[in-house]
């Protein structure tokens, strides 16, 4: 019986210092940098200062408890996928292992503490259950035109400069790569731990210039767009002025009106709900 392979093993092909590109020993030394921490089952290929901060930043506010139900992720999901009021009925991330030949290198960006597919490699700033390389998304540890796809859903929301991470994802995608994104259009301020932008269709479109358009859709309906707002809306006014206590009151509202969500398998396949949609998504394909 063939052993399982280490991360390591997996992307050693492929890999290089986050912060100067150079090789990387298998003791995952830079001669510049020197040594990265790594474990068998997970790299961290980040400076420690910025994975530090951002550990701090998840521990703060209404971040502690998404962060604590993070550690237990069936739970999480299960409490997510019946209560909150998005229902994401679009093209989901893992749809691109069927595009793609077998035996691609495809890296889930912004995974957070779940694997939606198998072979795909889970990168993320915090270290979650199931994230295999804790990593920067702006400096990403693999070599130029490395992989083969790219998916992240719901993360350029939360990066200070998106631009930036489109151009590191564009780095490492080999010629003809594959990417997934999927971003919030109607949609609240959620902060995870920070929260920056939203996209249209056309904004997402010149925001991956660089790629043609596989496919682009609907992914969070005009009813998740309604339901997140009205949720967010009863948490601000009943938390009377108290910012600490609004997103614990969306949270409890969103428990009531979650379940409607249902009514999206109708609404988001409508022409023209991309208008008022509360996620959007986009597959292209580097040219």
């Amino acid at each position: 019986m063939e052993s399982k392979k280490t991360i390591y093993q997996k992307v050693k092909d492929f890999l290089c210092c986050p912060l100067c590109r150079s090789s990387l020993s298998e003791k995952l030394t830079c001669i510049n940098h020197g040594s990265f921490k790594g474990e068998a089952s997970r790299l961290f290929l980040i400076e420690p200062d910025k994975g530090s901060s951002f550990e701090e930043k998840h521990l703060t506010g209404v971040n502690i408890l998404k962060s604590f139900l993070k550690r237990y992720p069936k739970v999480y999901y299960l409490i997510w996928y019946i209560f909150c009021p998005v229902w994401l009925t679009g093209k989901r991330p893992s749809y691109v292992a069927q595009i793609l030949p077998s035996n691609s290198t495809v890296i889930n960006l912004g995974s957070g503490p779940r694997r939606i597919h198998e072979d795909f490699i889970n990168i993320d700033v915090m270290p979650f259950s199931e994230v295999d390389i804790i990593a920067d998304a702006t400096k990403l540890p693999f070599k130029d035109g490395s992989l083969d796809a790219v998916v992240n859903e719901s993360l350029l929301e939360h990066v200070a400069d998106p631009i930036s991470v489109v151009m590191e994802i564009t780095r490492v995608l080999k010629p003809g790569g594959l990417l997934y994104v999927s971003t919030p259009f109607m949609t609240p301020y959620h902060g995870s731990p920070e929260d920056f932008n939203r996209w249209t269709t056309h904004g997402l479109r010149v925001l991956l210039a660089e790629y043609e358009v596989v496919e682009e859709g609907v992914d969070g309906g005009p009813w998740s767009a309604l339901l997140n707002f009205c949720a967010y809306w009863f948490g601000s006014v009943l938390s009377f002025g108290s910012k600490k206590a609004a997103p614990f009151l969306a949270f409890a509202f969103m428990l009531v009106l979650g379940p409607l969500k249902i009514f999206d398998y109708i609404f988001a396949r409508l022409p023209g709900s991309d208008a008022v949609a509360a996620q959007l998504y986009i597959i292209g394909r580097k040219k």
